[in-house]
């Protein structure tokens, strides 16, 4: 049996998305005040990513390993939504 989550769905507490994406939190919540991934929010404010959120996440990561700055990153997003 194999496991489906949606990837729109959101799961995952900040922890896990370090520990997949080898970001810190204050990289991963400074993405979120740019509005390069928009988390959800549960009862407790508390906020849940997505797996479209988590690869977003690596996708940014890399464009900065390889010398892209954050301005050119947010418009290549804001171009693709």
């Amino acid at each position: 049996m194999v496991l489906q989550i949606p990837y729109n769905e959101a799961l995952f507490p900040i922890s896990v998305v370090k520990t997949l994406t080898g970001l810190t939190g204050r990289q991963i919540r400074y993405y979120e005040e740019i509005g390069l991934i928009l988390p959800a929010r549960n009862e407790g404010n508390r906020r849940l990513y997505s797996l479209n959120d988590i690869i977003r996440c690596l996708e940014i990561k890399k464009m900065i390993g390889q010398g892209a700055n954050i301005s050119v990153i947010k418009a290549f997003y804001e171009s693709k939504d």
